[in-house]
């Protein structure tokens, strides 16, 4: 609430791991390949759709497959955090196993240190996206 009342924005970012690909039980059947990330926004209510956007086309400009609230839509973490018309953006965001580690195995791929610095650019495009959002409010 502090950070709400000193900038008037605050972005909550939900992260989460998902296997490779599907199962039996979802919807799609199993043994569908997933996207690299799967953004989830609850059908744009949890955050401005600006800042989908921006998660979005950063991680597409890094060679990432995205997709947006398939399957995955935003759980009740997104949903408790989030009241984007009082300033608050809350956006969960899956991260495909395979990106990382050897699921069979449970120990990091050979990818895993690409992924950690893509990972920090991530977060830096999002603390620069905030930090532009932002409205300096005088400290009480």
């Amino acid at each position: 609430q502090r950070t709400l009342d000193r900038f008037g924005f605050v972005y909550h970012v939900n992260c989460h791991s998902m296997p490779a690909v599907s199962s039996p039980m979802t919807a799609a059947g199993g043994s569908r390949r997933r996207a690299d990330f799967v953004l989830g926004d609850r059908d744009g209510t949890s955050c401005d759709p600006a800042f989908t956007a921006l998660v979005r086309e950063t991680l597409q400009g890094m060679g990432y497959a995205v997709a947006v609230n398939d399957p995955y839509k935003g759980v009740e973490l997104v949903r408790a955090y989030s009241e984007p018309m009082s300033g608050r953006h809350s956006l969960q965001i899956e991260i495909n196993r395979a990106l990382y580690m050897d699921e069979d195995e449970f120990h990091p791929s050979p990818n895993f240190a690409r992924l950690k610095i893509d990972i920090d650019a991530l977060v830096a495009a999002i603390c620069d996206y905030a930090s532009a959002q932002a409205i300096p409010r005088a400290a009480e």
